[in-house]
């Protein structure tokens, strides 16, 4: 197929799941009034639970057959895309902290979106097929389960660090950027790997990022206002969700061509029959 077409099917399916994403994200209506930021504790959970399950059902069927005719990491930021276009439309910690919220709920919340989002990547690969520079291995590698929890544990320092302000957008991107660099480093040492637990154990480590931004550094609206609330606090479930997937699918992009070129550096004479 062409890649002009490839790209303009791209494009409509962008186009498609985020107006699903956008049109949902008005069932997670918080105590507050406003729309968003969290799931578990909207003014009706079982309406925030729905919409958010709708929204990735829908993006991960359509990333699905996206990625049969592209790549899989396509797919997949396809299912990204949606929850990103959601998160947009939600409010952040600022709603969160003066909604009075629970934080042990938000833990809850992590933990549950990463098992939704481990769902769909599994639903997300069984349609589109795995990734094809995944080399095969004749042996099981005993560490690669620690490699996995290690890699995924990364994203805590890295939005600690990179996550300066509550803005949405910059906090989007700091998971984003942390999405990358698990990218890398799944493709670097979990190289035999398909990245299935890559797309949710790191929510489940925001998770984590929760806990001890809060043990360290207690939430409150007197500690927002004096900016003392910890970084790792600054993403909500769903926006962690969709820069997560976003960035690691545009990391593991670059790292497949990233190892194709190097091959080819390798093999010069190398002819694709």
């Amino acid at each position: 197929m062409d890649a002009w077409i490839k790209t303009g099917l791209v494009l409509v399916a962008m186009a498609v799941v985020g107006f699903v994403g956008s049109w949902e994200a008005s069932g997670l209506f918080s105590v507050r009034g406003g729309i968003g930021p969290t799931i578990l504790q909207a003014q009706s959970p079982v309406s925030a639970v729905i919409s958010v399950v709708l929204t990735v059902a829908v993006a991960s069927i359509i990333g699905g057959f996206i990625g049969r005719v592209t790549t899989t990491a396509t797919g997949m930021f396809i299912l990204g895309f949606a929850l990103f276009a959601m998160a947009m439309k939600l409010e952040g910690i600022e709603a969160f902290i003066y909604s009075e919220a629970n934080v042990k709920l938000l833990i809850v919340e992590a933990f549950c979106m990463s098992v939704l989002i481990f769902i769909a990547t599994k639903l997300v690969f069984a349609i589109s097929g795995p990734l094809k520079d995944v080399r095969q291995s004749e042996s099981e590698d005993k560490t690669s389960i620690w490699k996995t929890i290690f890699i995924s544990l990364s994203i805590i320092p890295i939005v600690y660090v990179v996550a300066i302000t509550p803005m949405r957008g910059q906090v989007i991107g700091a998971v984003a950027f942390g999405g990358v660099v698990i990218g890398f480093l799944a493709r670097q040492f979990t190289p035999t790997l398909q990245p299935h637990i890559f797309y949710a154990l790191p929510i489940a480590a925001g998770g984590l990022g929760y806990f001890l931004g809060d043990m360290f550094s207690p939430i409150s609206d007197v500690a927002f206002v004096q900016g003392t609330v910890s970084s790792l606090l600054y993403p909500m479930p769903i926006e962690f969700a969709s820069g997560l997937i976003i960035g690691l699918s545009i990391g593991l992009g670059w790292a497949a061509s990233l190892a194709e070129k190097q091959d080819d550096l390798q093999n010069p004479l190398k002819i694709d029959v």
